[in-house]
């Protein structure tokens, strides 16, 4: 018997939703059964909602203090750089007393923490299992150069067993990153979320018409915010909502900040919605939107959740031609992708969508999509994955396709 911790410290948020809907799916699948057991390690506020009868849920991390709780920018940093070294060493004393856990897989990681964080793990003799959500770093740190933050992916990357990505494109732009070095990859599709049933019903339809656009999640250059608002002023009758934290305050500030203010004056229809929202809130916000706007830049170089979060809740996507979605919306049309990165492309893509009346055919590829992607797959993906590993397996076409085989 198999006994696999999954390493998520986020308490809410994508990173806590993403691994409470895996493990369940893996507690649950039937080749887990007689060969797999599961427990979650995370910090010890995790949210409520995320708790599970499914599998072990291990309070025990440090909470992570959020940063208006700082009278000091350095004070804040300085609590950061100390709470994630405290959390790893907490972590691996924790393990250390766990001879019956066989293997962790790691969905977070610290970049500069984790060379030596996966050593001492694979110390312990138990294997390294590891989720690539982003290849590279969403934000670097200003003082630390970008190819020592690669060097320290690279070394992690390649002590573990496994990894796991979500499209083939993100596989290959893996492994290139990762020069060929590599253990085997297996690509596993990222779930749609399980909606809150409870959810208003109103038709897609209706809602398209309505011409509401949305941006929902993090606020950082990456996402492209800034790019959706230069485009409002081409977007006559239509309304923006910007529903999300504010992840890089700075910009923020620089370029989110004046646009806004240059919009608002000219008379254009804003709302602003800056700070977490919380689970229960997202069904009404997506029901009463027609899209959801991803304006994400060419950094972005991975598979975003908020495309399945959007399939779950029936709304369709408007995204620039990056990451995971664009491959999703090349086999599924549950939105449109903008034929470049400029304001005239995004403009044409939102019109496209909302003004051609396909509320019908949308619906009906985001069954289709939703069928495809559920997390009993991921699941059966990610078991052909750790049986790779223990098979020491290093062909990567095997793992291909025994991954593909995978339900």
């Amino acid at each position: 018997m198999q006994r696999i911790c999954m390493y998520t410290p986020s308490a809410g948020g994508g990173h806590a939703r993403y691994s409470w809907e895996l493990l369940r799916a893996l507690a649950t699948h039937p080749r887990a059964a007689d060969h797999f057991q599961f427990e979650l390690a995370t910090a010890r506020d995790l949210a409520g909602e995320f708790d599970s009868d499914t599998y072990t849920v291990n309070r025990i991390l440090p909470p992570l203090r959020h940063r208006a709780d700082f009278a000091s920018k350095p004070a804040w940093v300085f609590d950061r750089l100390t709470h994630y070294w405290h959390r790893e060493k907490f972590f691996l004393r924790w393990l250390a007393q766990r001879p019956d856990i066989t293997g962790v897989h790691f969905q977070e990681w610290v970049p500069w923490l984790a060379p030596s964080t996966v050593a001492a793990v694979k110390k312990m003799g138990k294997r390294v299992y590891h989720t690539v959500h982003n290849i590279t770093p969403h934000k670097y740190p200003r003082f630390v150069p970008k190819a020592l933050i690669h060097r320290w992916i690279k070394a992690s990357c390649r002590q573990t067993d496994c990894l796991f990505v979500h499209t083939d494109k993100l596989k290959s732009d893996l492994s290139k990153f990762l020069e060929a070095q590599h253990p085997p990859i297996a690509v596993m599709p990222h779930g749609v979320w399980n909606a809150d049933s409870t959810a208003p019903t109103v038709s897609l339809s209706d809602r398209l018409k309505q011409k509401r656009l949305l941006f929902f999640g993090q606020i950082r250059r990456n996402k492209g915010l800034h790019a959706l608002l230069d485009a409002a002023p081409s977007l006559a009758g239509y309304r923006i909502t910007i529903a999300g934290e504010r992840s890089d305050p700075a910009y923020f500030e620089s370029e989110i900040t004046p646009r806004l203010q240059q919009l608002r004056a000219a008379g254009v229809a804003i709302d602003l919605r800056d700070s977490f929202l919380p689970e229960d809130a997202l069904p009404a916000l997506f029901a009463e939107h027609s899209a959801i706007v991803m304006p994400y830049t060419p950094e972005f170089r991975a598979m975003s959740g908020v495309i399945y979060m959007a399939m779950a809740h029936g709304i369709p996507v408007i995204s620039t031609p990056v990451g995971g979605q664009r491959e999703l919306l090349a086999e599924f049309r549950v939105g449109v992708v903008t034929a470049d990165h400029s304001t005239e492309a995004l403009v044409t893509a939102i019109r496209d969508l909302c003004e051609t009346g396909e509320a019908e055919h949308l619906s009906g590829q985001m069954n289709l999509a939703r069928e495809k992607y559920s997390w009993n797959t991921a699941a059966g993906a990610v078991l052909v994955g750790y049986t790779l590993a223990q098979e020491g397996a290093s062909d990567q076409r095997d793992c291909r396709v025994a991954t593909t085989s995978a339900s």
